[in-house]
């Protein structure tokens, strides 16, 4: 093969074939982006890739009622179990998104101090509005995926970005036909 005859040619192979790993392992995170839409108003979130962030995502879409408590989260029982690693945070902040005990699901929309244990699920990207959207009372709050905007390292376009797609690239790149 010409490719391993060219010392050049080869270091710029494995250079790009490193720059589409990276670039897959950063869809990783893209993927775990939803929308927390309230009223009119929608917040873009980043879960977790963690046990319990992957089981929360898979519940998606959900539309939820939460309760309001203390003025600074909402909150809401689910009828399922999630998995847990519960720890105490010390400070929570505006735009937290944690699980207390293995179904109820809070979000955070002031930051304090606190010696509860939770879960983390994720957070809020910016909430600078959130408690201003939120308001003093109950309020219903759907979490849905956020579509992403296109699907890079997608090599052989099968909907999906995996290690099949480094395969193909890599049969491609040592075939000569580029």
């Amino acid at each position: 093969m010409s490719l391993f005859k060219n010392p050049v040619k080869m270091k710029r192979t494995v250079l790009f074939i490193l720059m589409v790993l990276f670039a897959m392992g950063q869809l990783r995170s893209a993927d775990m982006k939803i929308n927390v839409i309230i009223g009119g108003a929608t917040f873009t979130a980043t879960i977790d890739d963690t046990e319990t962030g992957r089981a929360f995502h898979a519940l998606l879409p959900m539309t939820i009622d939460m309760n309001e408590l203390n003025g600074n989260e909402k909150y809401h029982y689910l009828d399922t179990s999630l998995p847990t690693a519960s720890y105490s945070p010390g400070t929570i902040n505006a735009g937290d998104i944690m699980l207390y005990g293995s179904s109820c699901v809070v979000l955070f929309y002031e930051t304090f101090s606190s010696g509860y244990s939770y879960t983390r699920i994720g957070a809020v990207d910016n909430p600078d509005r959130l408690a201003q959207v939120l308001g003093g009372g109950n309020v219903t709050v759907r979490f849905e995926a956020a579509a992403l905007p296109e699907t890079r390292g997608d090599v052989n376009y099968d909907g999906s970005v995996d290690i099949s797609d480094a395969t193909t690239l890599i049969n491609y790149l040592l075939s000569g036909s580029w």
